[in-house]
């Protein structure tokens, strides 16, 4: 019983969101739309870029956010789980892990990436230690993939969770971007430990 009371809190919480009720009437996918909203408006990092993927794009509201700025030229979704489609999006259902199939995948494209965006979540436990690891091994296929696939002088983006590895994982992505700033959107639910690494500026050679 206290289960499904805990669940329907949450539900009536959900529905009554602010930014539940904004995304259905700007027909998101969802409301993560508003976290890439809201760190474009503090960094601009979709200005000045033609060629964008969004990594661990499902169910789609990224995609659909950058679909509405005219300078982006040419989208691409990568994810695991299904999602779209999504107009004017070309999107992979493939595991970021699997290098040989996102090998595959990229050598179709003759053109580096200007921007690398991810909100790729591992699943989380509820251990700090496991999650924070776990975090961890995503960000560093991330970088793996900006060290092939993003443009000298690109723009990267990706979620984290707030603990231990932050400030190591910052120091990582200093090394190889000029600018690193950690940030938590406004539409980041208040209890979540979710927080941003946007970097610019990438000097990795």
């Amino acid at each position: 019983m206290a289960k499904n009371k805990k669940t329907n809190n949450w539900l009536n919480k959900h529905i009554k969101d602010r930014y539940v009720l904004e995304s259905k009437k700007m027909n998101f996918s969802s409301r993560a739309a508003f976290k890439l909203l809201s760190i474009d408006k503090k960094f601009q990092i979709l200005n000045k870029v033609k060629y964008v993927v969004d990594l661990g794009c499902a169910p789609g509201s990224w995609c659909e956010v950058l679909n509405k700025k005219p300078n982006i030229k040419n989208i691409i979704g990568i994810d695991k789980l299904p999602c779209g489609p999504i107009k004017n999006v070309e999107i992979h259902q493939i595991d970021i892990n699997d290098y040989s199939k996102i090998t595959e995948v990229m050598s179709k494209y003759n053109y580096k990436f200007d921007l690398v965006l991810s909100d790729i979540a591992p699943n989380i436990t509820g251990v700090t230690t496991i999650d924070q690891e776990n975090f961890m091994v995503v960000a560093e296929s991330i970088l793996e993939f900006c060290k092939v696939y993003l443009n000298y002088g690109g723009k990267m983006a990706m979620k984290f969770f707030n603990g231990y590895k932050l400030s190591e994982l910052k120091d990582s992505l200093t090394d190889v971007f000029d600018e690193v700033s950690i940030y938590k959107p406004d539409s980041s639910r208040q209890k979540s430990r979710e927080v941003y690494l946007v970097c610019v500026d990438y000097r990795h050679q």
